[in-house]
């Protein structure tokens, strides 16, 4: 008879125990955000820019004069939010706050863009949330359904085509196309 080893199936192998990184007291405020926060947000009428100001600093976000953030946009953890004056949000939207964000002043955020200050390591068998922040300088224009991946820093003046995916810091006054985007060569002036 031979000693043949067995083997196990992804299935049969248990998973670790997961702790939640959240703290009790943070556990409560998102269960707050969600239930009265978000409602109140998503349902008021468009042109009530104030009104979203009001309640997600009232949440805790750093919102400066003159945002406009579209009601159909979406907060997760308002608290970790900085938007600097005269920036606007447009519809669909995702600001995932997981980490840090900060908006830049004059800067605009397309429709559909997802902003993601949060991920997992992988590498992990806990697979650990990594709350990693995101910068987005002064004067940005950020096109349609742009993606912002953890820890990047847009330089001033960054602008994105629709559709990019921006993994990591960029040039100022530069524009971005593709997935992963990459600068769109300058045309230079012909005599």
């Amino acid at each position: 008879m031979t000693n043949t080893p067995t083997r196990t199936t992804p299935d049969e192998i248990p998973e670790p125990p997961r702790k939640s990184p959240w703290s009790r007291r943070a556990q409560i405020v998102r269960a707050l955000w969600g239930v009265l926060g978000v409602p109140l947000f998503r349902f008021s009428p468009t042109p009530l820019h104030g009104w979203r100001r009001f309640l997600l600093r009232r949440f805790g976000a750093s919102i400066g004069k003159n945002v406009r953030i579209h009601p159909a946009a979406k907060v997760i953890i308002p608290w970790n939010l900085t938007i600097h004056d005269n920036a606007v949000v447009h519809d669909r939207a995702i600001l995932y706050a997981l980490g840090p964000i900060s908006i830049g002043q004059d800067s605009e955020i397309g429709s559909l863009s997802h902003i993601c200050a949060g991920t997992h390591d992988y590498t992990d068998p806990k697979f650990t949330l990594l709350r990693e922040p995101i910068t987005i300088g002064p004067r940005c224009i950020l096109g349609t359904a742009t993606f912002i991946a953890p820890r990047v820093v847009l330089a001033p003046g960054t602008i994105t085509h629709p559709r990019a995916a921006i993994y990591a810091n960029t040039e100022p006054d530069t524009q971005y196309i593709g997935n992963p985007a990459k600068p769109v060569p300058c045309e230079t002036e012909r005599a």
